[in-house]
């Protein structure tokens, strides 16, 4: 092998290390949209716990503005975990939780299962990318389990209380990708402001191939 290619293969070998920075069992992380605070995320193996931070004015309209753990998932799939957002915060509207986008574009088509700071849990969606967000609300306030699944063309949201049965509904009609980016999220719904989220017992189910 010439040296010029040589070089040219070890620089593109580092560029994609320098590209993913995997946490857990995700493959990358980043800020979405212009945020003022750089976000972060770890992963604590014996407490099986990541922790994000981020900042980011809002998650709403055409915009969203976050910090997003993700990886890359083909298909159909059920996401789980038990989200808290960590001391008192600066907005009621801060919010963590499941986050599924066709890209990191600011105004990507997205959905979301979200928790907010005062105990507000939503299934947030963008069909299309560039157009406003809708949402369902549940009645469940501060669950401690959040379950978002994937079924062709429908998403089933799930959300309980440690002891009660799920709260489950469907969203049909959808017209997303079969590749998308799935993640855990977190939104200080302050530009300003830097909001941690703890995230436990996570897990994605995809299909046996």
């Amino acid at each position: 092998m010439k040296p010029s290619a040589l070089l040219l293969l070890l620089g593109l070998l580092s560029f994609r290390l320098m590209a993913q920075n995997p946490v857990g069992i995700f493959e990358n992380h980043a800020d979405i949209g212009k945020v003022l605070q750089p976000g972060t995320a770890t992963f604590d193996k014996p407490t099986q716990t990541y922790q994000l931070s981020g900042s980011g004015e809002n998650i709403w309209f055409k915009k969203d503005e976050l910090h997003f753990l993700y990886r890359k998932t083909v298909g159909d799939f059920i996401a789980t975990t038990q989200a808290t957002l960590s001391g008192k915060g600066t907005d009621a509207h801060r919010k963590t939780g499941w986050m599924y986008r066709s890209s990191l574009d600011t105004s990507a088509a997205m959905v979301s299962l979200t928790v907010h700071a005062d105990g507000l849990t939503a299934f947030q969606y963008r069909k299309k990318s560039g157009t406003n967000i809708e949402e369902i609300k549940t009645p469940i306030v501060h669950p401690d389990i959040l379950q978002l699944e994937r079924r062709g063309r429908s998403f089933f949201v799930s959300v309980a209380k440690i002891g009660n049965p799920f709260w489950t509904v469907e969203i049909p009609d959808f017209d997303l990708p079969q590749e998308m980016l799935l993640g855990l999220f977190v939104c200080a719904h302050n530009k300003n402001q830097i909001e941690e989220a703890k995230l436990t017992q996570t897990r994605i189910f995809t299909a046996v191939k």
